[in-house]
């Protein structure tokens, strides 16, 4: 048997540099004689992917990849995988049944719902074969590229494998690699850890050795709050929110980068404030105007959505509140902490002096430690410093999580077999102190 499984996997090899020359007769050929000689997820799943693109291509029934597509399965290719599926090969196994045994390649070459073209599942095959840390892989570019080139590589394969443009099977899981790989080799920082050990994920806790460059979160138009992730750790964005920023439909304050290093982060809060609402999502569907007015409505609608913008600036307080740090540097030597929950944080102390908050406590109440509950601006700048600290331990806390779930699938072996249950013991068992500080405030560990 060990015979036949090298042999195989020999086959399989070969059925793959088939597959990529887009020789797809002759790699199902070798594909589903790997299957015969030693049958493996592998094969049986390259088996149905030939089958797969055999079918859209839409291949005369005289060819040679017209006839091996319809000629019988193997044993080993008629039951599909949870490998299979996880690779993108959706379909149902009486389907693949049906379209292998079909007696005419018509039926299936004429069968409605194929919404998909050969050239958008060789893109996603291709991105897919790449390692998921394979970053440069994945882009498609080499080691020594620029800036530019990573984002030309990114608005390429971005707008190929969209959900709403690619629907091969596989294109949502290509376009989340994407994303990924855009992340972590556009920010300076993210890419260096990276380049130091290709190995890890520099966007998980820990990743970023002593510090990390941070990505600057904020939105056009200024105000609002601005803060910077926890050193050594990079939150990871949700890749649809990163396509919508890249074409437009977003904004990101200072871009992607940022400094390299230790240090503190430090935080402010102050400006105009927006409510919600007004970062609604930029896409939307396509209006035809059926009116004069209705031209002039989206003009209309900015100037009102400009004015409405202003009008915090022109009357309210726009005087930023004063910095603080997390961390005691030389700067931000004087210590504090918020009344609610303790939270220990530091000002810079002639900042702080001369500062509206300090100065809006009244002198008497300026030496107790509940001198917040004697005025309103200290009360609420203590609740964002608060808020901070706990976007700051809910992405470790998830972080913690999705790590610990990833290896909790690795010990879990296939369908049960070779799953190591007293190391998924010992793992469901491990806490994070970030989770337990959240649980102990009464505030869920899930980021809104």
């Amino acid at each position: 048997m060990e015979g036949n499984k090298e042999e195989a996997l020999r086959c399989l090899g070969i059925a793959q540099r088939h597959r990529a020359a887009s020789n797809h007769a002759a790699a199902l050929r070798f594909a589903r004689k790997s299957v015969s000689l030693y049958s493996t997820p592998e094969g049986e799943k390259m088996v149905l992917l030939i089958q797969q693109e055999i079918s859209v291509s839409g291949a005369a029934s005289g060819t040679d990849s017209a006839s091996e597509a319809r000629s019988p399965p193997t044993s080993g290719a008629t039951t599909p995988t949870p490998q299979a599926k996880s690779s993108g090969v959706e379909e149902h196994v009486t389907t693949a049944r049906q379209r292998a045994t079909a007696s005419s390649a018509s039926s299936a070459e004429k069968k409605p719902g194929v919404k998909y073209t050969v050239k958008q599942i060789e893109v996603v095959a291709r991105v897919k074969r790449c390692r998921h840390h394979a970053y440069y892989e994945i882009l498609a570019v080499e080691k020594t590229c620029t800036e530019n080139d990573v984002k030309r590589a990114y608005k390429k394969l971005a707008l190929a494998l969209h959900p709403d443009k690619n629907n091969a099977p596989g294109a949502d899981e290509a376009f989340k690699m994407v994303s990924k790989a855009f992340q972590v080799l556009s920010d300076k920082g993210l890419r260096e850890v990276y380049d130091m050990n290709p190995t890890i994920d520099p966007t998980q806790r820990g990743g970023g050795g002593g510090g990390g460059s941070g990505m600057a979160r904020g939105f056009p138009g200024g105000g609002g709050m601005r803060f910077q992730t926890h050193p050594g750790f990079q939150q990871e964005m949700n890749p649809e929110d990163l396509f919508n920023m890249f074409f437009g439909g977003g904004g990101m304050d200072q871009g992607f980068g940022g400094p390299f290093g230790g240090g503190a982060r430090v935080y402010t809060f102050g400006g105009p404030r927006r409510r919600p609402g007004q970062f609604a999502n930029a896409r939307g569907e396509d209006m035809t105007p059926s009116s004069p007015l209705m031209a002039f409505l989206p003009v209309l609608l900015l100037v009102a959505f400009v004015l409405f913008s202003l009008l915090p600036s022109l009357f309210g307080d726009t005087t930023p509140d004063p910095g603080f740090t997390f961390r005691p540097t030389n700067r931000f030597s004087e210590a504090r902490h918020t009344t609610p929950r303790n939270v220990n944080y530091y000002v810079n102390p002639t900042e702080w002096e001369s500062s509206a908050v300090w100065q809006s406590v009244p002198e008497q109440y300026r030496q107790r430690k509940d001198a917040a509950q004697f005025s309103s601006k200290l009360k609420n700048f203590e609740f964002d410093v608060e808020q901070t600290q706990i976007q700051h331990l809910q992405a470790e806390c998830r972080a913690f999580d999705n790590a610990r779930q990833r290896k909790i699938a690795e010990e879990a072996g296939v369908f049960g077999w070779g799953a190591d249950y007293a190391k998924i013991r010992e793992l469901r068992s491990q806490t994070n102190a970030a989770c337990e500080q959240l649980r102990k405030w009464g505030v869920s560990t899930l980021a809104y």
